[in-house]
């Protein structure tokens, strides 16, 4: 091989060792000499405390294969001509559009320009770069490779941001479920992560009720998935952990050489949240401290919030419980002042004997919290997902109900849109799975609706035998239409 297809000779620079993480780079070439000519340019680079990882392919087969196998490489540095004299555009055609992958910069190098104009393949590829290997010294290399980086962190920067504020967007339509609020602050974590720039991780801790353990909410970069529910103490470095009791007993904050500890206070706990990001590759500015500042208080705000949210559930809980007490305490004087209780109480009879009392007693919770859901007919299953999602938002409350009329009138309201035959929302139960006094509850408020609308007993028991074994259980469907005469007089 030519040495006109190296590099231009420039001073010799020393091996310097590595650091232990890397930035990955592709070589694709044909001629093995550009292989170990390139590692050896590059070979004591360092950036952002990264080095460079080289993984070499020879063949435009080979470099798709190696693409394929290491998505998150951060350059790629291509030859045009190699098995055929395109093989090289078509390794940049594969990988922006069979791999869908467009974070990968790719750098073109060319011994032959002439069989590859650089205008020519600057417009009809997505490339970033194009080089001539005549004009390619190792400065130059550098240059192109630090630039390249340069723009890959901050491709990826803006990914890792996007992902987050996803989480954030989609935790944010859901703050009234239980689960959203640790998608929203894991959420936030990442976003931080990155707009902080360069950590290796980033830790959100919460306390426990007296302030003697912080465990891991969220966790983002190393180890994050080991890292959520442990303890902080156990999972964050021994320099960080001399300064913890610190800022926990101050409710302040520490800014060490490469990690920062924050403390997070809470406005109705006792003890708040411990915020830690490790592994920073630069120091922080003034702009930096103001960022983790807002975070700070935004985050444990949000936290709060739903801790109030959730006192708020079980007081409303409790009461619910205290008025199916109440009603229970005078169960014969409320079923002849309530005919709707006393028809439930009726149905329910017929087909499950046992909980007659208790199911009569749902349906005052069942009848005020039903008018609070939307409509649902056969529409999409999108539309019908959605008014699930309302469900548990608006009703959660009753999920914390201990007394079993409160706990009966919640789950009628999750099943309501499920099905005897499995076909319907928004877990599919089939058959028994779906509880008989739902069905009680869900066929008193159709009969109630039937006769509002002057529908006959004969076109009642019409539409009820075609829902059996559809809607509802054929077995119970039977004993309500044997009944319907009878239960239309209460």
């Amino acid at each position: 091989m030519s040495n006109q297809f190296m590099f231009a000779d420039e001073t010799s620079q020393q091996t310097t060792k590595l650091p232990t993480e890397y930035w990955k780079i592709l070589i694709v070439d044909d001629e093995p000499e550009v292989h170990a000519v390139t590692k050896l340019a590059l070979n004591d680079f360092n950036f952002l405390g990264r080095g460079l990882k080289f993984y070499s392919a020879f063949s435009g087969e080979e470099a798709k294969q190696l693409i394929d196998e290491h998505p998150d490489a951060a350059i790629l540095l291509l030859d045009v001509v190699m098995e055929t004299d395109d093989a090289g555009l078509q390794v940049a055609r594969y990988i922006r559009e069979e791999a869908d992958n467009h974070f990968t910069r790719i750098i073109l190098r060319t011994g032959q320009p002439g069989q590859a104009p650089e205008r020519t393949v600057i417009v009809n590829y997505d490339i970033n770069d194009y080089k001539s290997k005549t004009e390619l010294t190792a400065q130059k290399l550098f240059t192109a490779v630090m630039s390249s980086l340069r723009s890959y962190r901050d491709i990826m920067s803006i990914d890792q941001s996007r992902h987050g504020l996803e989480k954030i967007i989609a935790a944010s339509t859901n703050l009234y479920t239980l689960q959203p609020m640790n998608s929203f602050v894991d959420g936030l974590v990442q976003q931080l992560s990155w707009v902080i720039g360069g950590a290796k991780q980033t830790l959100y801790a919460t306390s426990n009720e007296d302030g003697s353990i912080y465990k891991v909410l969220a966790a983002h970069g190393e180890d994050s998935k080991v890292c959520v529910g442990q303890t902080l103490r156990s999972v964050i470095p021994s320099k960080a952990l001399s300064e913890l009791e610190y800022i926990i007993t101050n409710h302040g904050s520490y800014y060490g050489d490469d990690f920062v500890l924050l403390y997070c206070r809470s406005h109705c706990q006792p003890h708040g949240s411990v915020l830690f990001i490790g592994g920073l590759s630069r120091s922080l500015t003034a702009d930096d401290h103001h960022l983790l500042q807002l975070f700070s208080e935004n985050v444990q705000l949000a936290q709060d919030n739903v801790v109030c949210l959730e006192d708020s559930d079980k007081f409303l809980a409790r009461l619910a419980d205290q008025l199916m007490l109440h009603h229970a305490s005078q169960f014969n004087r409320v079923i002849e002042q309530d005919n709707e209780v006393r028809l439930t109480y009726e149905i329910a009879q017929r087909v499950a004997a046992d909980d007659a009392e208790t199911t009569a007693l749902a349906w005052s919770l069942f009848a005020q919290a039903r008018p609070l859901l939307n409509s649902v007919t056969d529409a999409a299953a999108a539309v019908e997902t959605i008014c699930q999602q309302r469900v548990a938002r608006s009703l959660r409350a009753l999920a914390h109900g201990e007394h079993e009329a409160t706990q009966s009138a919640h789950r009628a309201l999750i099943e309501r849109l499920e099905r005897w035959d499995g076909l319907g929302l928004p877990d599919g139960k089939q058959g028994s799975d779906i509880a008989i006094s739902t069905q009680v509850l869900l066929l008193t408020e159709q009969l109630l609706e039937w006769w509002e609308s002057g529908v006959s007993d004969d076109d009642i028991a019409v539409r009820l035998n075609d829902e059996k074994g559809r809607y509802y259980s054929p077995k119970f469907l039977n004993a309500v239409i044997k009944s319907l005469p009878e239960l239309r007089t209460i």
